[in-house]
């Protein structure tokens, strides 16, 4: 079993961010409270609530749809295995990596320091478009992560901006850093949750207005329903805020 420990300002907001880390549902995990949320002296000086977060060998059964056949009790559906994590990405030979990928790695690597985590940076791709450095760690992955990839995505932009500001324009690429394997989970948790926003408003005619998203998660999400002839999407509100709406192309008709 996947187990993580995360921190947060309530014990729910630490749930929300280590569900989002594995890329599971609430029903997949079982939560442990390691600590409750305490706001001190005045309300300064607290401490966050901290929960460790384990996925399920398997999800409860769901009962099976429609009436049970005459004589017979209603049969369960099998039992829904919790999602495999994806195996880890393999790391790149040393003689593989640029001098970029270099300067990246060992900066990530100062900055864990500083930051008393425990992970190690691996480069898992470097070419024309890009470095790919994967943070491995077995502990850290939610406080990495943070809350809808933020800190992970402030690290990423600190990596980028200082390993890139010494090279000549033409010769800046990209720096994309994971933690085991996040942004493929986030991805599809993503596409799951727009598929079924997209059933739901067509099922109550009713446009469905999804959580504030990056602009990263919000183009997957309008790309994964563009193919879509029931809904159409749109963004509105100012960052970080932004947030997407799908609104069915159909009312639904008043019975």
């Amino acid at each position: 079993m996947e187990s993580i420990d995360q921190s947060g300002r309530t014990v729910e907001e630490a749930v929300n961010t280590a569900l989002e880390a594995l890329g599971v549902s609430r029903d997949q995990v079982n939560v442990e409270i390691l600590a409750h949320e305490s706001r001190g002296l005045l309300g300064i000086l607290g401490s966050p609530a901290r929960v460790r977060v384990t996925l399920k060998s398997a999800a409860p059964p769901s009962p099976a749809p429609g009436p049970p056949s005459p004589g017979r009790p209603d049969q369960p559906l099998p039992p829904r295995a919790a999602p495999e994590p994806p195996p880890a990405p393999p790391r790149l030979a040393p003689e593989a990596v640029s001098d970029l990928g270099r300067a990246a790695t060992d900066l990530v690597t100062r900055v864990l320091q500083l930051m008393e985590v425990d992970a190690q940076p691996e480069v898992i791709a470097d070419d024309d478009d890009g470095v790919t450095i994967n943070l491995r760690t077995e502990t850290e992955t939610g406080l990495l992560i943070g809350r809808h990839g933020q800190t992970l995505a402030a690290l990423q932009l600190l990596v980028a901006m200082i390993t890139n500001r010494a090279l000549p324009p033409e010769e800046r690429r990209r720096i994309i850093l994971d933690v085991e394997g996040y942004r493929e989970r986030r991805e599809i948790a993503l596409r799951s949750m727009a598929r079924a926003s997209a059933e739901r408003a067509t099922r109550t005619g009713r446009p469905v207005r999804l959580e504030a998203l990056n602009p990263r998660e919000r183009r997957i999400v309008h790309l994964a329903l563009s193919d879509n002839p029931d809904v159409s999407t749109r963004s509105e509100g100012e960052e970080p805020n932004r947030v997407i709406i799908i609104t069915p192309n159909r009312s639904r008709p008043s019975p």
